[in-house]
């Protein structure tokens, strides 16, 4: 099951490195594809971080669903994904 708003947020951080990646499939192998490099990988993943508020243990995350739209918005969007962190 996929979050609507989780997938736009997702999509929205890849746009920043090229506008195409808007309507990509959500299955596409984001790193195969060569439609990431890891420069920009490290930064979507900061991105992603910043927009769901929860910085989740990607030591501890399948490799396959960081490849993918599907899988960053399981990761950071997905009812598995880590509470919020809140600051004082």
């Amino acid at each position: 099951m996929s979050n609507g708003n989780g997938e736009a947020q997702v999509r929205q951080a890849l746009s920043t490195f090229h506008e195409d990646l808007l309507t990509l499939p959500a299955d596409v192998d984001l790193i195969d594809s060569r439609l990431i490099n890891s420069l920009a990988f490290i930064t979507l993943m900061q991105n992603l971080i910043d927009a769901s508020g929860c910085e989740p243990d990607l030591d501890a995350v399948p490799i396959a669903k960081l490849r993918t739209i599907d899988g960053l918005v399981e990761i950071f969007f997905g009812s598995d994904a880590p509470a919020p962190q809140v600051t004082q």
